[in-house]
């Protein structure tokens, strides 16, 4: 599934933030995961041969990390200039971040990241109000809710970090069993 999902945050001020991509530990729980439909996607690309012949991805789906200056970063992160080289077929769970998927009483939900720059001065706003409507809506769009389905990893266990997190809504019942 390649989505269609509108962005919350502008390109041009991810650019600009030092937090995406970035991680303090190797295994870090906020390296996205990719489905396998996304890898497939992303092996018909003639870039993702070079970028795939690597160890990639962890036995559980999870992007890889490359150690550089104490940090450790997406594999697909290019720090000189803060962009994705797989930028046009990213995961979904990059597609989506500031918000995530997670488990919530033993279904899907969206959560929001509240460390998020973009989203601390922007969650007070209609605009924000305006994109978690979007998103109930998004997420009812059968190929999404299919892909969702297939794919019940992409839900991540952020457990831990529940303070930096704010619960928005649940999915269908019938989308989520873990």
């Amino acid at each position: 599934m390649k989505s269609n999902l509108n962005q919350f945050v502008p390109s041009e001020v991810c650019l600009q933030c030092d937090g995406c991509c970035r991680f303090k530990e190797e295994n870090s729980a906020w390296r996205p995961k990719m489905a396998n439909e996304e890898i497939t996607q992303l092996r018909k690309t003639g870039l993702a041969d070079l970028i795939l012949s690597k160890e990639t991805f962890s036995k559980e789906g999870a992007i890889k990390t490359v150690s550089c200056r104490g940090e450790h970063l997406c594999s697909f992160f290019n720090p000189q200039d803060h962009t994705c080289r797989i930028y046009h077929a990213r995961p979904f769970e990059c597609e989506l971040y500031p918000f995530l998927l997670t488990s919530k009483d033993g279904r899907m939900a969206v959560y929001v990241h509240r460390m998020c720059p973009f989203i601390q001065q922007k969650r007070a706003t209609r605009d924000f109000d305006d994109y978690v409507a979007y998103l109930k809506q998004f997420f009812q769009e059968p190929e999404v809710f299919a892909f969702l389905k297939i794919n019940p990893d992409l839900a991540g266990d952020y457990s831990p970090y529940q303070e930096e997190l704010e619960y928005l809504f649940t999915l269908p019942a019938d989308l989520y069993t873990p």
